[in-house]
């Protein structure tokens, strides 16, 4: 699990973005995200590690460019690692 918080210098340009904007301009705040993995030993010399996470708020809360007016969505990412030994 981690988190981030953007700093108040950018919090405060997206809030003066805002207040001269003709539309909706979201101002910035934290991130979150959830991770869960598991190693498994295939054979001794391969390892397959799968990967999910969640994440609260990507980019903090920016823009969707394939949205206008609303902030990207909650985000869950898939992946799959593996490790083969010479």
């Amino acid at each position: 699990m981690g988190t981030t918080k953007v700093g108040s210098q950018a919090s405060g340009l997206d809030q003066d973005t805002g207040a001269f904007s003709a539309s909706y301009y979201p101002v910035r705040g934290a991130e979150t995200f959830v991770e869960a993995m598991y190693q498994y030993q295939v054979t001794p010399w391969w390892q397959l590690q799968p990967d999910v996470q969640y994440v609260f708020r990507p980019g903090a809360g920016v823009l969707d460019p394939n949205r206008p007016g609303q902030t990207i969505a909650n985000e869950t990412v898939v992946g799959l690692r593996t490790n083969i030994l010479f």
